[in-house]
């Protein structure tokens, strides 16, 4: 018996790191999703209207005309990010494929973002 124990224990550790490592190679990398929505975009309400620039900075500062608007995070998943203003309504951007929409429920109308790049 006083023979086998160094063996066994042996074994049991060399089958705990293999387990280990078979383990961790498995585990699939976490995509970073939520940075789809930071960025600078426009929308235009109506034709008669000059664009409107909507920002999300990279702390999820919400800014409309590069004016900060007070909000909460409510959801943030693959697919949407809704925010509460301070008013209580729902400012949702949503991903449609390789489109960006966002929502606003004070008008109770979606608008198709155009992203706005660095020159």
């Amino acid at each position: 018996m006083k023979k086998r124990f160094p063996i066994l224990l042996g074994i049991s550790v060399i089958t705990g790191v293999v387990s280990s490592l078979v383990v961790r190679h498995k585990k699939q990398p976490i995509t970073n999703y939520y940075h789809d929505y930071v960025g600078t975009w426009r929308y235009q309400k109506n034709h008669r209207q000059p664009e409107v620039v909507v920002s999300v900075t990279p702390e999820y500062q919400l800014l409309f005309q590069d004016r900060p608007e007070p909000v909460a995070i409510v959801e943030l998943s693959p697919h949407r990010l809704v925010f509460l203003d301070k008013m209580g309504y729902h400012i949702i951007f949503e991903k449609k494929g390789d489109k960006l929409t966002f929502y606003d429920e004070t008008d109770g109308t979606s608008y198709l973002l155009t992203p706005i790049t660095a020159e």
